[in-house]
Order: C-alpha cells, then sequence, then structure tokens
C-alpha cells in the first residue's frame, strides 16, 4: 500500500466522521448549530453507537463498514453544500489541523499493547457478531474499550488493516479543531481566562501527546476530559444553562467512559448545573426526557452490557459488579487478584524490576507512598510535572504584563474544587498518569494560573497576536517531533512511509482468533484437556472455563 492510499482512506474516514456528527445534531438539536470540531465529536460518538449496535448481529466487516462510511461521507458533501452549516475560517483550520497530524499518524508504531490484545479485539469484531466469554482467552479482551468498536469500522476494502491504528488521531483533530476555534475564530467571545486556558490545554495536549504509540486506550479519554472542564467552565460564565448548551458536555464524558469506565465519576460536575440553575427540578426533567439522554444511556449500556457478556461482570474488575454463578464468569479469584493487580501496578508495586513480598499490605494504608515516589514520582510525575512548569513560564514570559492581582471567582472555584476532590481520589486509588493523571495535574496547574495571568497581560490586539504565535511554535514542535520520530523509526525498524506507510505486517495477531475457532469445536466431552471450552445456545457461541 502506498502514502497516497493511506493519506487518501485518512482523508475520507475524516469526512465521514464529520458527516456523522452533523447527522447526529440534526436528530438531537431543533437547530443545528455545531462547529466542525464538536461535529467530529458527535461523529466518533455515533459512529461507536452504530458499531456497537450492530456488533450485537453481525460482524463489522469491510463490507459492513464501508456501507458506514459510505453514509457518513455523502452526508458530509451534503452539508457541505448549504453554506450555513461550514465557517470557510473553520474549514481552514479543518484542512490545517489534518495535514499536521499527517505528521502524527506517520510518526511511530502503534501502542505496545496493539499486537497483545488491541488488534486481536478489532480483528474479533471484524470476523464475528458479538461472542460470549472471550474474557477467558486474554486479559485485553476483559477490559474493552470503545476504541476498538470505533478503530474497527477503518477494515475496509483495498486498505484492509492498515489504518485501524489511527482511531486516537481523530480524538487529537477534533480536540485541536475545538481549542483553535475558541482561540482564533471565536476568540472576541471568551474572556482572557477562558483563551489562556485554551492555549495551555492546546499547548500541553499536542507537546506531552504528540506520539500515536503512546495514546493506547487512556490519552484520548483524558484529552476528552480538559475539552469538558473547558465546556463547563464556559457554559457556568457565558451560556444559559440549558439542555441545549450541555449536551456536547453530556456526549464529552459519556464518550470518555465508555474508553475507560472509570471517567463516569466526572458526572460530579453535573451537580454545578444543578446547583446554579434556578428551577432544578425542570432542568432534570429536560435531560431525562431528552434524545441525548436517551443515547447516552444506551451507548452506556451497550459499554456495559459488553463487559458483562466477556466477563461475566458489569465493570470489571470491581468485584462487586460481577455474577460468578454464570458459566462463562472470571472466577471470582481472578478478579479480586485483578483488581489488587491494578493497584499494586499504579503504585509502583509490581515494575520490570521489582516485586512487593506483600501485595495487599503494600496497597493499603499508604505503605506504598515511599515506595511510590522513589519509582514512579521520580521520574515520570516529576518531569511532567516540570515540562508543564515550563510550559508556563513560557506562556507568562509571553503574555505577563503587571495589573493587578487576582483570585478564582466563586464558579471558577467551584470547579476547581471538584479538580482537587478528583485529584485525591486518582492519588489514593491508581496514581499513575494514564489512569487520569495528565490531565488533573495539569488543570491543577493551569486554572489558577490562567485566572491570574487573564489580569495581568497586554490589550487585546497584543494579546491576540501573541496568540497566534504560541499557537504557530506549538505547531512546528509537534511536527519536528514526529518528523524526529519518523527517523529514529526508519532507522530501528527500517520503517520507509513513502513505500508502506503502515505497520501492519509487525503487528496484526491472528492466533488468538485462531484460537477461539479452534475452541468453537471443543467441548467438555470432546476436549478434556482443554482449558477453555465452548457451548452454542440460540446460534451464539459462550466460551467457558472449567470449575
Amino acid at each position: 500500500m502506498n502514502l497516497l492510499i493511506f493519506i487518501t482512506f485518512y482523508i475520507l474516514i475524516t469526512l465521514s466522521i464529520i458527516g456523522y456528527g452533523l447527522i447526529f445534531g440534526k436528530i438531537i438539536y431543533k437547530k443545528n448549530t455545531l462547529e466542525i470540531g464538536q461535529s467530529g465529536i458527535f461523529g466518533i460518538f455515533f459512529i461507536t453507537f452504530l458499531a456497537y449496535l450492530t456488533n450485537f448481529f453481525l460482524p463489522l466487516s469491510n463490507q459492513v463498514n464501508l456501507a458506514i462510511h459510505f453514509i457518513g461521507i455523502v452526508s458530509f458533501f451534503y452539508f457541505f453544500k448549504k453554506k450555513n452549516y461550514f465557517n470557510k475560517k473553520e474549514l481552514i483550520t479543518l484542512i490545517f489541523t489534518i495535514l499536521i497530524v499527517i505528521f502524527f499518524i506517520l510518526s511511530a508504531k502503534p501502542h505496545d499493547d496493539f499486537p497483545y490484545y488491541h488488534f486481536p479485539y478489532i480483528n474479533l469484531l471484524n470476523n464475528e457478531n458479538l461472542q460470549i466469554g472471550i474474557g477467558n482467552f486474554n486479559h485485553g479482551f476483559r477490559t474493552s474499550s470503545s476504541i476498538f468498536y470505533f478503530s474497527s469500522t477503518f477494515y475496509l476494502p483495498i486498505i484492509k488493516y492498515e489504518i485501524i491504528h489511527i482511531g486516537s488521531a481523530f480524538f487529537l483533530i477534533f480536540a485541536n479543531l475545538i481549542l483553535l476555534k475558541k482561540l482564533i475564530i471565536d476568540k472576541n467571545k471568551y474572556n482572557k481566562f477562558i483563551l489562556i486556558l485554551a492555549l495551555l490545554s492546546f499547548s500541553m495536549i499536542n507537546i506531552f501527546f504528540y506520539r500515536i504509540g503512546e495514546h493506547g486506550t487512556d490519552k484520548s479519554a483524558q484529552i476528552l476530559m480538559i475539552l469538558f472542564v473547558i465546556e463547563i467552565l464556559i457554559i457556568l460564565n457565558y451560556k444559559k444553562i440549558n439542555l441545549e448548551n450541555v449536551s456536547f458536555a453530556i456526549i464529552l464524558i459519556i464518550l470518555a467512559a465508555s474508553l475507560k469506565v472509570i471517567y463516569l465519576i466526572y458526572l460530579l460536575f453535573f451537580l454545578t448545573f444543578i446547583y446554579y440553575t434556578k428551577n432544578k427540578i425542570k432542568f432534570i426533567l429536560e435531560i431525562v426526557r431528552s434524545k441525548i439522554f436517551v443515547f447516552s444511556s444506551v451507548f452506556i449500556i451497550f459499554v456495559i452490557s459488553v463487559n458483562f457478556f466477556n466477563t461475566g461482570c458489569l465493570l470489571y474488575p470491581a468485584p462487586i459488579t460481577c455474577f460468578e454463578n454464570i458459566y462463562w464468569s472470571i472466577a471470582p479469584e481472578e478478579v479480586n487478584e485483578m483488581n489488587k493487580w491494578y493497584q499494586l501496578w499504579a503504585k509502583a508495586g509490581a515494575t520490570p524490576i521489582f516485586r512487593t513480598n506483600n501485595p495487599e499490605e503494600y496497597i493499603s494504608n499508604f505503605y506504598w507512598v515511599s515506595n511510590w515516589l522513589n519509582n514512579y514520582f521520580f521520574n515520570k510525575v516529576s518531569d511532567y510535572i516540570l515540562g508543564l512548569f515550563f510550559l508556563s513560564i513560557i506562556i507568562l514570559i509571553t503574555f505577563y504584563k503587571i495589573n493587578k492581582s487576582s483570585f478564582l471567582t466563586p464558579k471558577y472555584l467551584l470547579i476547581y474544587s471538584l479538580v482537587i476532590v478528583l485529584f485525591i481520589t486518582w492519588f489514593i486509588n491508581h496514581p499513575s498518569l494514564r489512569y487520569g493523571g495528565y490531565h488533573l495535574i495539569s488543570l491543577i496547574l493551569f486554572i489558577p494560573f490562567s485566572v491570574h495571568l487573564s489580569k495581568n497581560t497586554y490589550n487585546n490586539k497584543k494579546f491576540y497576536s501573541k496568540i497566534i504565535l504560541i499557537i504557530s511554535i506549538i505547531s512546528l514542535i509537534f511536527v519536528a517531533r514526529n518528523v524526529q520520530r519518523i527517523s529514529k523509526e526508519n532507522e530501528v525498524y527500517n520503517y520507509n512511509f513513502l513505500k508502506n506507510p503502515s505497520y501492519v505486517e509487525k503487528f496484526e495477531n491472528h492466533e488468538l482468533y485462531s484460537k477461539i475457532n479452534a475452541t468453537k469445536k471443543c467441548n467438555i466431552d470432546n476436549c478434556v484437556e482443554a482449558t477453555i471450552f465452548s457451548k452454542k445456545i440460540f446460534g451464539r457461541y459462550i466460551f467457558f472455563k472449567k470449575r
């Protein structure tokens, strides 16, 4: 496959996503006023929703996926003809972002877990409808993420599997479009606090999340959470609190929770809407009766159902949500061990070079803090914090002009307090950057910094010109680092993106699907020495272990 085909499919899928976002906007809004970035997030949500729904009944084959994206592309061009749907400046920003992100998708091999369970899971979705008990085959199959369903729709004729690893690129594209629209196109709508916070967020995402090979299933959700907090702050300070204005925030939280279910806890932020709404009961009823609530609820039901059919747990590995008497379920002792393992790993009790002798004692009563500081805080967390401070200093030097000091206003203070509460929760339970630390630490620093700097900066004309300067510098850094990465990949893997821009040959793993197919012929009577058996009920295979 050559580079031209690779880029063509990448662009067509981008247009399809926007097209589905516009369809979804038509469904939930009386008047569709979505910007392109928001349409992209809505499109990711809606395509993923359709992928879950379809896979309950059909494999996500290349023919099915072709039909899905054909509708999306046709939708995009249908709306494109209607001039009121697209702002010319937004289209220019879209083209710029698509071109910049090309370096992102060409710069590195997939995440380390890609051959272990990302590809096998996607491969299964492309070849089978929902299978029951697949968590018995692979630990990764027990922790399903919606990005697998979204990415499985990239399995298409001609290109086959060669673009399925770039799902996280679309989260980056549309997050950047949302932030750039605030910073460049809608800059007069917001005060300097929001603009500085958006600029810091844009800089952080593109400097620290520049490698596609490090995204996995984690960083896309954290990007959504940064957008979510900014959206909450905008609604509380610039918009009327009503269903139309909070719909995008709802989609952000639900989509993030489908990537990593732990982000359901961020529903706490919606208490701020209720707190500041005069007619609280009316507002709650308006949301509950809305189409956005129905779609979001069904989407979460899909996610929880897949967890249940994979493992016998609604939220694996939370033991309280598991049904141990269902014969395809993961054994209770395995669930408990995995629950402890997540905490042990996050608290630096298990690393490639260290394993504590008493895991249960280690993860309890803060015995782990000292070792975590020595083996994880230094140098991973500390390097990240130093990077954020360096970024903040650059922004400070660029914008600072002594004016007057300020403190957090009450509405900002309430949101900031919730961020602090979530940070403490993160630190106590799973203090790993990948489990939410990146965005929580950055928001703890960025929010008060943005409030203070917004009161001590230049006049509007000079202020806006400096925003453009920072955006240009960050974009150049993003491109330069990825170009450098491409060069390194060429040296290490003999990777030539001009001849073959995909790593598909190295990272396809069909072994698990072959094992699943072999197990279909294996029941307790005819496979005495096997560890996993199958049973067919109502035309659907169920896989289980003998206890």
